[in-house]
Protein backbone atom coordinates (compact mmCIF):
# COMPACT_ATOMS: atom_id res chain seq x y z
CA UNK A 1 0.00 0.00 0.00
CA UNK A 2 2.56 2.05 0.66
CA UNK A 3 4.30 1.66 -2.39
CA UNK A 4 1.60 2.91 -4.06
CA UNK A 5 0.24 6.06 -1.93
CA UNK A 6 3.64 7.60 -2.34
CA UNK A 7 3.32 8.00 -6.44
CA UNK A 8 -0.12 8.78 -6.25
CA UNK A 9 0.53 11.44 -3.75
CA UNK A 10 3.02 12.49 -6.16
CA UNK A 11 1.10 12.83 -9.00
CA UNK A 12 -1.63 14.68 -6.84
CA UNK A 13 0.49 17.45 -6.20
CA UNK A 14 2.44 17.49 -9.77
CA UNK A 15 -1.20 18.38 -11.43
CA UNK A 16 -2.32 20.70 -8.60
CA UNK A 17 1.17 22.87 -8.78
CA UNK A 18 0.24 22.59 -12.75
CA UNK A 19 -3.28 23.70 -11.92
CA UNK A 20 -2.40 26.98 -9.64
CA UNK A 21 0.70 28.05 -12.40
CA UNK A 22 -1.71 27.95 -15.38
CA UNK A 23 -4.45 30.00 -13.74
CA UNK A 24 -1.89 33.08 -13.54
CA UNK A 25 -3.70 36.14 -14.51
CA UNK A 26 -1.95 37.52 -18.03
CA UNK A 27 -2.30 41.12 -18.77
CA UNK A 28 -1.07 43.77 -22.16
CA UNK A 29 0.22 46.76 -21.67
CA UNK A 30 0.22 48.82 -24.70
CA UNK A 31 2.03 52.12 -25.13
CA UNK A 32 2.14 54.48 -27.74
CA UNK A 33 4.34 57.17 -28.92
CA UNK A 34 6.36 59.52 -31.39
CA UNK A 35 8.92 59.73 -28.44
CA UNK A 36 10.95 57.78 -26.17
CA UNK A 37 9.66 56.83 -22.72
CA UNK A 38 10.46 54.82 -19.32
CA UNK A 39 7.77 52.85 -17.20
CA UNK A 40 8.01 51.01 -14.18
CA UNK A 41 4.91 48.15 -13.12
CA UNK A 42 4.05 48.44 -9.33
CA UNK A 43 6.99 50.02 -8.54
CA UNK A 44 9.30 47.18 -9.07
CA UNK A 45 9.65 46.03 -13.16
CA UNK A 46 11.17 48.94 -14.85
CA UNK A 47 11.22 48.87 -19.13
CA UNK A 48 12.03 51.68 -21.56
CA UNK A 49 11.75 51.75 -25.67
CA UNK A 50 11.10 54.25 -28.25
CA UNK A 51 7.90 54.51 -29.87
CA UNK A 52 5.25 51.97 -29.87
CA UNK A 53 5.43 48.65 -27.90
CA UNK A 54 3.34 45.93 -26.78
CA UNK A 55 4.03 44.10 -23.59
CA UNK A 56 2.90 41.16 -21.63
CA UNK A 57 2.54 40.58 -18.19
CA UNK A 58 2.15 37.72 -16.33
CA UNK A 59 1.05 37.61 -12.71
CA UNK A 60 -0.26 39.87 -10.61
CA UNK A 61 -0.10 43.85 -11.34
CA UNK A 62 -2.25 46.59 -10.35
CA UNK A 63 -0.72 49.62 -12.22
CA UNK A 64 1.84 50.85 -14.48
CA UNK A 65 3.27 54.19 -14.69
CA UNK A 66 5.17 55.60 -18.47
CA UNK A 67 7.00 58.53 -18.66
CA UNK A 68 8.00 61.00 -21.38
CA UNK A 69 12.04 61.14 -21.74
CA UNK A 70 11.53 64.11 -24.08
CA UNK A 71 9.42 67.84 -24.38
CA UNK A 72 7.52 67.55 -26.91
CA UNK A 73 5.43 64.40 -28.48
CA UNK A 74 2.57 62.63 -27.47
CA UNK A 75 2.13 59.14 -24.93
CA UNK A 76 -0.51 56.75 -24.10
CA UNK A 77 -1.01 54.06 -22.14
CA UNK A 78 -3.52 51.11 -22.03
CA UNK A 79 -4.24 48.18 -20.31
CA UNK A 80 -6.01 45.26 -21.39
CA UNK A 81 -7.64 46.86 -24.78
CA UNK A 82 -9.41 49.70 -21.84
CA UNK A 83 -9.31 53.30 -22.41
CA UNK A 84 -6.12 54.77 -23.42
CA UNK A 85 -4.83 57.38 -20.71
CA UNK A 86 -2.63 60.32 -22.37
CA UNK A 87 -0.44 62.97 -22.04
CA UNK A 88 1.06 66.18 -24.61
CA UNK A 89 2.81 67.77 -21.60
CA UNK A 90 6.36 68.58 -21.58
CA UNK A 91 8.12 65.40 -19.71
CA UNK A 92 4.95 64.39 -17.90
CA UNK A 93 4.02 60.79 -16.90
CA UNK A 94 0.74 58.65 -17.30
CA UNK A 95 -0.39 56.20 -14.59
CA UNK A 96 -3.18 53.42 -15.80
CA UNK A 97 -4.46 51.20 -13.29
CA UNK A 98 -6.63 48.44 -13.67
Amino acid sequence: MKRIAAPFLLAVFLLTAFAAGGCSKRYRIEVQSDTCWSGVIDDGQAFFDCGNATYKVVGPMRCVRVQKQTATGYLRVRIDGGAWTETTSSETYVQVCR
